[in-house]
């Protein structure tokens, strides 16, 4: 299959001009024959504190207009959404104009007040989905930093792991480092969309990546504006595991033996 990610400016606060950004990246995507596109974390509106609750109310409209792109092409990332008043990072699969999967970002980012103005989701939901006959395993943006969280869904059979994020410069040693861990110890393909340039007042580090099961760069964005686009083979990810069982060695550690 080939997927893609979608790197691009989040400008906070300005949900139309984002959305009309994502729309020529989702063209880009299909033109490569991409079968699905993977956004930064809350690409149509940035981490606006200010404005977030009128925004998260606009967000179904926008999600609506995905919605109708969606013929062909998955469409992932993460959107504000908001349920009774509470504010939620939700990770959305759409395709073929449904919704197919949702995750609510767990693990709120302290150092920026993530956890005064967000709820954080319930640590029992499921993080992967099924899709053209594989399994995909999802993160977003701090969640990296946890282990546990895509160990959780390669436990349950994730091929290709998901992550979506507004990461920064000055921490891009981490957001490299830990992709490429993350593919090494779930023998799986990772797959990272990132914002690059400013997002309010953080600059972006950039350089989203797809890392083979052996934890090998197949492509970057670096700090390129624009959509990359990876050949893989997710099965790849299954016979790895066979191979070099440390994946299924797993399985026996006490601590896997609840949820996240």
């Amino acid at each position: 299959m080939k997927i893609s990610v979608a790197q691009i400016q989040v400008i906070e606060g300005n949900i139309e001009k984002n959305y009309e950004a994502s729309l020529s990246m989702i063209e880009r995507a299909k033109q490569d024959g991409s079968s699905l596109v993977l956004f930064p974390e809350l690409f149509l509106s940035g981490f606006d504190y200010t404005n977030l609750d009128k925004l998260s109310r606009l967000s179904p409209k926008y999600i609506d207009k995905l919605l109708e792109e969606s013929k062909n092409i998955a469409i992932c990332g993460t959107f504000l959404e908001n349920i009774d008043n509470k504010i939620y990072n939700t990770f959305y699969c759409i395709y073929e104009r449904k919704v197919l999967f949702k995750y609510s970002k767990v693990k709120l980012f302290e150092v920026t007040k993530e956890d005064y103005y967000f709820n954080a989701g319930n640590k029992n939901q499921p993080n992967t989905f099924d899709l053209f006959g594989i399994k995909f395993g999802v993160c977003i943006c701090f969640e990296l930093r946890f282990p546990e969280i895509l160990r959780k869904a390669a436990l349950n059979g994730a091929q290709v792991l998901l992550v979506s994020a507004i990461w920064p410069v000055e921490r891009l040693h981490a957001w490299q480092s830990l992709s490429c861990a993350r593919a090494i110890e779930n023998q799986a393909f990772v797959v990272t969309c990132n914002a690059n340039e400013a997002s309010g007042r953080w600059m972006c580090a950039g350089h989203s990546s797809v890392y083979d099961p052996n934890g090998k760069m197949l492509e970057c964005a670096y700090n390129q504006t624009g959509v990359k686009t990876v050949s893989i083979e997710p099965s790849l990810s299954k016979k790895i595991q066979r191979e070099f069982p440390s994946l299924i060695n797993a399985y026996d550690l006490g601590c896997m033996e609840g949820n996240v």
